[in-house]
Order: structure tokens, then sequence, then C-alpha cells
């Protein structure tokens, strides 16, 4: 049983808005907010997109538009795998055991035997999962996995699944240190409550968890970067 951290500072409440654009969070001042996710989508690197497709057209020698539809179809499942083991780890870090039955190219209950144990090994003391967050700083907003103690530090934690085990580098180019910054920065504003610490957790498709340990003071520059370049973006873009 995971033990949980009631606070004396109430998290403020904030409301979900989808619109063709992205994902929004409404503020309970009634700003909106885009979240996390979405206001880095207008980064994506589409130079590795390209290479991506040029990459499954060699290797099933399909057409440009049929490795695209294979791209996509991928992407879908990965995210929809992606989705169920978040659903499961919430589930389990709040003290019940979920169970999927959707059929998938990968035992999504396999992979989530093996979070199962490294959660046991490493996780207690939660703060929080699923938790909405927002900052009126950086003018973003976005639904934190987890808030709990990493091997007994305060701690961020993001769950990531991947067809492949990931490297330091992919992590950085996917913006997975500049995220969980975000979510940290924006904890501390809802909360008071200062993390010094992310934790990303990759689950690969074999069945492996690999912890990739973020001190956020790294990355709050590089998050503030990005957040000029996006701006920068939609100003020659609108």
């Amino acid at each position: 049983m995971f033990k949980h951290i009631n606070h004396t500072i109430e998290r403020p409440f904030v409301k979900t808005a989808h619109d063709e654009t992205g994902h929004y969070y409404i503020t309970p001042d009634g700003k909106k907010y885009p979240s996390i996710t979405t206001i880095f989508k207008l980064l994506d690197d589409m130079s590795w997109y390209e290479h991506w497709v040029n990459s499954i057209m060699k290797k099933l020698d399909m057409t440009k538009k049929e490795a695209e539809v294979e791209c996509k179809r991928i992407g879908n499942e990965s995210m929809e795998v992606g989705t169920e083991l978040h659903k499961m780890a919430e589930g389990y870090l709040n003290n019940s055991y979920p169970v999927t039955f959707g059929r998938y190219e990968v035992d999504i209950n396999m992979l989530f035997e093996s979070l199962k144990e490294h959660l046991d090994e490493h996780v207690n003391n939660i703060h929080g999962t699923e938790s909405e967050l927002y900052s009126d700083e950086l003018e973003l907003a976005g639904t934190v996995d987890c808030i709990a103690e990493y091997d007994g530090v305060l701690s961020v934690i993001d769950f990531k699944n991947s067809r492949k085990p990931k490297t330091n580098s992919e992590c950085k180019k996917k913006n997975y240190y500049t995220q969980i910054t975000a979510y940290a920065k924006m904890w501390e504003f809802c909360t008071g409550q200062k993390i010094d610490q992310g934790v990303i957790l990759v689950i690969s498709w074999d069945g492996k968890v690999k912890p990739f340990i973020v001190k956020i003071d790294d990355h709050e520059e590089e998050l503030w970067n990005k957040l000029i370049e996006i701006e920068q973006y939609k100003a020659l873009n609108s």
C-alpha cells in the first residue's frame, strides 16, 4: 500500500478545454492556457519526422504515402498503449490494481508488471496523481502523472512508453526534461512546494524500465528558451 500525503495548501482547481489546435486548461480566474504537450508540438522537428518516414519506406519497401500511413498507425498505437499504462499506474499508485483488456502489438499487462515492480521498489509518500496544474508565470498548464518521493526524494514522476529503450540524448530531443521541469514549476506555483528532482520512467516494449533522473534547476533556462522560441514561431506563423 502506498502512503498518500494530504496537503495543507489546496491545489487550485483547473477546468479543461479542447479545440482543433490542442488541449487547453481554464484556470480559476478564467485564463486559458495551453497544455505543455500542446505547446511543444509546435516545435516538432519535421526533419526527424521525414527521416522516420524515409526509414519506413526503405525498411518495408513502401511508397511515401504508405509509409506516412504506417507512421501514423505506429504513433497512434504507441499513444494508446501509453494512455492505458498511465491509467494502470494511476490506479495502482492509488492502491487499486487495474487490468487492461485492449489488444495491442505489445502485452500491456506485461509492461505494467515491470512498472509495478519498479514503483514498489522506489516510490512512496504520494502527493498527487494525474493532478491538473498551471502557472501564471509560464502561462502553461498540464496534468502531471505523479508527485511522490522517489528513493526518498520528492520528485515529479513522468511515465513514458517506448517501442525501444531511450537514450539520454533522445529524451532531451523529445523535450522530456523541459516538460518535467515545467511540471515542477507549475506544482510550485499551485502549492508553494518546491521540487528539485524529476524522474522520467521509460517503459520500453521489451519489458524494461529505465529511470532518467533530472535536476530541475539544470533545465529552467532551457525551458524559458523553449517558450521564447515558441512565441517566435507563433509570431512568424500568425
